[in-house]
């Protein structure tokens, strides 16, 4: 006689045997796929179910379609299951059916579903032709959590590996041994392109990039790793010597925090950033440059002003000289015209040495002003006298208004002084037969001092850059009015500098309006 065959397991048991399959199934990294196929041929091996099917919901339709089936060699006739019939278990609730279009396409008639959680809805059916008993339920029931729990777990994963994968920067996560040395748990696959190193020489303890860091920067990461092991956040810059002897920046961004088992751990970014270090440098050696370029004409400037203004005040005290002594003298009058255009031109020659002094100053920042409270109105007042009578030569109105009470600004005084009589220099230059109005008010804790004149005007195209250097509307104005192009660049930075500023309004042939503005003090 044959032995007889050993008992069935018990349900429990095969409940027991499924979950430790499930389990390893999902820590072997599987795909969407393979864990269902898996899951779908233990379960039905746990709950001794005749056939059994995977369905899932598509994202394009309502239907739901076989994914998996056991026993292998199973082909059951039930292919897809429309929406509103799938609803029944797939909605949350375990179904237990007899009979019915659902049994006749397993080819059993007794029919169990468990619903299954995911990214999109789904069900395990099982058929068998018993009946199904409160125990197979609830095992089915239990599987199904499980497989749920798995199923969430394996979609989270392959999200996060997409994610990494579009990653160019590593991320990791370390302990520190006793020794104090890394101890990586977990390293992308991007660190190996970033440091040479392979990921599994660094999870086995076998590499570390710190090794690599350079001797000028050691202490700087030793810095970063301290605070990282006192709890604290931290980032660090520093370079790398790879084994073929290049060196890369790697900028280390991390944070530490407990592992499950209440470990301290720090994890976090290791990112290439040679390229912007490279940016840096040659932008530090372009500044360098500049500075000292800067620094270069600031010196010539220097030397510049002196040498010229000693023999250009000489020129200067000599023409007056020469224009007393032909008075004196009763000489012919050409002696004194002449003496007076010598007078004129060392005039403007000095006016220009100090504006290219002035400019070179404010562009690289070497003109330090003073700070006081400054009665603009005052100031707009004295200015406008001092210009009234070459105003008044040229049959030019010249026109005042101000606030009875006094409108202090903060400002250097000498300077401010120097911006208004640029711009009522400039109103009287180029207006004839007109007038020039000079207004302040007071707009929102804002000092508003214009000028404007009915001169001859500023076309567009010039006008956007008057308060460049050296710009003006071409050389028949320069001949005829005069002026180097310098004074309005220089009275607009002092402005800036005061914490204020300087715009321009013109038409040509019609006049011109520029507003002076600095904050109240």
């Amino acid at each position: 006689m044959a032995p007889a065959a050993p008992p069935a397991p018990a349900l429990a048991d095969r409940v027991d045997t499924a979950e430790a399959a499930l389990r390893n199934a999902a820590l072997s990294h599987p795909n969407a796929l393979e864990l269902m196929e898996v899951g779908v041929a233990r379960l039905g091996e746990a709950l001794d179910a005749d056939v059994a099917v995977a369905l899932v919901g598509e994202a394009q339709s309502a239907a739901f379609v076989r994914c998996a089936v056991w026993p292998p060699g199973a082909t059951p006739d039930l292919v897809e299951v429309e929406g509103a019939d799938a609803a029944t278990f797939c909605q949350g609730d375990l179904v237990v059916v007899t009979g019915g279009p659902l049994a006749d396409d397993l080819g059993q008639p007794h029919v169990l579903a468990v619903p299954v959680a995911g990214s999109a809805p789904g069900a395990f059916v099982f058929a068998a032709a018993a009946p199904w008993t409160p125990a197979d339920e609830a095992a089915a029931a239990r599987l199904g959590l499980l497989f749920g729990t798995l199923w969430a777990w394996v979609e989270a994963e392959a999200r996060f590996q997409r994610t990494v994968a579009d990653l160019d920067d590593a991320l990791f996560t370390f302990g520190h041994d006793p020794d104090g040395r890394r101890a990586y748990v977990f390293v992308t696959p991007q660190a190996e392109a970033l440091t040479g190193l392979d990921p599994d020489a660094l999870l086995a303890g076998d590499a570390d990039w710190a090794d690599l860091v350079v001797e000028e920067d050691r202490a700087a990461f030793a810095a970063h790793d301290a605070r990282l092991r006192m709890g604290d956040a931290s980032h660090v810059e520093v370079r790398l010597r790879l084994d073929g002897g290049d060196v890369v920046w790697i900028a280390e961004r991390a944070t530490p925090s407990l592992d499950a088992a209440g470990r301290p751990v720090a994890g976090g970014l290791l990112a290439d950033v040679t390229a912007r270090k490279e940016a840096e440098a040659q932008l530090d050696r372009a500044r360098r440059i500049a500075e000292r370029a800067a620094q270069t004409r600031m010196s010539f400037l220097r030397m510049m002003s002196h040498e010229l203004r000693t023999p250009l005040g000489a020129i200067r005290g000599f023409s007056d000289l020469l224009v007393e002594e032909t008075r004196d003298l009763n000489a012919p009058p050409e002696v004194a015209e002449f003496a007076g255009t010598i007078r004129d031109a060392s005039d403007r020659a000095l006016r220009l040495v100090s504006d290219l002094l002035d400019l070179s100053r404010l562009e690289t920042g070497a003109l330090d002003l003073a700070r006081q409270p400054v009665d603009l109105g005052a100031v707009a007042r004295t200015i406008a006298a001092r210009h009234a009578p070459a105003a008044e030569a040229k049959s030019v109105t010249l026109g005042v208004l101000t606030p009875a009470d006094p409108v202090l600004v903060e400002a250097d005084p000498s300077r401010l002084d120097q911006i208004v009589d640029q711009l009522l220099s400039n109103a009287a230059r180029f207006t004839n037969d007109g007038r020039i109005d000079v207004r302040l008010a007071v707009v929102g804790g804002e000092a508003r001092l214009s000028v404007a004149d009915t001169g001859v005007g500023i076309t567009d195209d010039v006008l956007e850059a008057v308060f460049e250097p050296f710009v003006q509307e071409d050389a028949r104005v320069n001949r005829e009015y005069g002026g180097t192009g310098l004074g309005l660049a220089i009275a607009s930075r002092l402005a800036r500098q005061m914490g204020g500023s300087l715009t321009a309004q013109s038409a040509k042939d019609t006049g011109s309006t520029f507003t002076l503005a600095l904050p109240c003090g």
